[in-house]
């Protein structure tokens, strides 16, 4: 794996595990695709472990970048609860041996879902947290780090389908970022700045068995601005 991208992952996983540090005293966490946290994370149980693969779309959407990982979750409060907090931890990554680039993309997140009761099957959602992704190129000796601290706010709607449920939702949006370019481990440039994004997806459940696809417009750094994601996992 080339320097490049170590010190790049390196940079990232301090500040992350600084900003997961300082959110877990406020109380306040999340990220980039964990718009998902809130809503496109199913909770059927107080526990949700996926796998997940996410894609990036670069060169104008000539070049597709495909990521894999895992993301577990933890419902705070009863099912039956009116309000609830979440906690979602997500890593994805493509290693270098797929390609001469690598990439990593993590995050944390704290979310809170809230019951419409007078509307049945509503609920709206709000998360807040902190995401690391960073880039790679081993021939090029260059690397790119994206660090986000978003806030999310959505709404999602519960539909029974026989013994099944799907839940159609929507999320946007507004993060802080910092995006950095490196060539040979040396920072080169820096931007820092604020974006705005949404989120739509669907998730399906079927007893323990949930299953979410969700596409992110609008991230800044995206050469298309738009990526898909999608998981797949149990909730106990």
């Amino acid at each position: 794996m080339s320097r490049t991208l170590l010190q790049v992952t390196r940079n990232a996983v301090v500040r992350t595990r600084a900003a997961v540090a300082a959110v877990a005293i406020s109380g306040l966490l999340a990220t980039g695709l964990q718009a998902q946290a809130a809503l496109g994370t199913v909770f059927i149980g107080k526990h949700t472990l996926t796998f997940q693969s996410s894609e990036l779309t670069r060169a104008a959407g000539a070049e597709l970048t495909t990521l894999f990982g895992v993301a577990y979750g933890r419902r705070y409060g009863q099912a039956t609860d009116a309000t609830r907090m979440t906690m979602v931890l997500r890593g994805t990554a493509r290693p270098f041996e797929a390609s001469n680039a690598g990439v990593f993309d993590g995050s944390a997140a704290l979310g809170v879902n809230h019951d419409v009761r007078i509307v049945p099957g509503l609920s709206v959602a709000a998360s807040a947290g902190a995401g690391a992704m960073a880039w790679g190129d081993d021939e090029a000796r260059t690397g790119r780090l994206r660090l986000t601290f978003p806030v999310n706010a959505g709404a999602a709607y519960d539909i029974r389908v026989g013994r099944a449920t799907i839940a159609p939702f929507a999320m946007a949006t507004l993060a802080r970022y910092d995006m950095r370019n490196y060539l040979d481990d040396v920072r080169t440039s820096s931007h820092k700045g604020w974006d705005g994004a949404y989120t739509i997806g669907t998730s399906l459940r079927l007893s323990e068995v949930v299953l979410t696809s969700s596409r992110i417009v609008g991230e800044y750094g995206m050469p298309n601005r738009s990526r898909w994601a999608f998981s797949a996992g149990i909730s106990f």
